[in-house]
């Protein structure tokens, strides 16, 4: 059954798949302003280090959901129904907290961005901190839904075999 949430974490992965783009050309801009003129693309070390975090944490959320991360199944194979939805319940429960403790632990860097007008890079190419800061903050804050919803899933008997519905 897709759900809205489902929706939302399939647009948050579009999104990711245009950044790459996005970063792509910009990668690409460099090289060849760097070849053929002797002059690359100023921010392109900001940007793609920003949008890489972006981009990572814009498709991990939908991956988690549907199901397409690497696991390791030889111990969950071995185990009763249950006791194996136990365990990759608790596995997404950890999950869950390890994007909470991102999210309380980024909080405090992400005002202290907006309050300085704290920026990466140089006088040639300048980005701002915050619109990063607050943005994985909120990529994070998914993250930890989306493990909640895996965790009560497995709990519920779903999850421990078979992945979450792709669509």
């Amino acid at each position: 059954m897709k759900t809205s949430f489902d929706t939302l974490l399939r647009a948050l992965h579009a999104i990711g798949a245009v950044l790459l783009a996005l970063l792509t050309l910009v990668i690409g801009y460099d090289v060849a302003g760097r070849l053929l003129f002797n002059h690359p693309f100023a921010g392109t070390a900001e940007l793609t280090g920003a949008g890489l975090v972006l981009l990572t944490f814009l498709q991990a959320p939908s991956a988690m959901r549907r199901g397409k991360l690497l696991r390791v199944t030889f111990l969950l194979e071995r185990l009763p129904t249950r006791a194996a939805g136990a365990l990759v319940g608790a596995a997404w429960l950890i999950g869950a907290l390890v994007f909470a403790t991102f999210l309380v632990s980024g909080w405090g860097p992400a005002i202290e961005g907006w309050r300085s007008a704290e920026f990466y890079g140089n006088d040639a190419f300048r980005l701002p901190a915050w619109p990063l800061r607050f943005g994985t903050l909120l990529l994070w804050s998914v993250g930890v839904l989306v493990c909640l919803r895996l965790c009560v899933d497995a709990w519920r008997g779903r999850g421990a075999s078979e992945p979450a519905p792709a669509d």
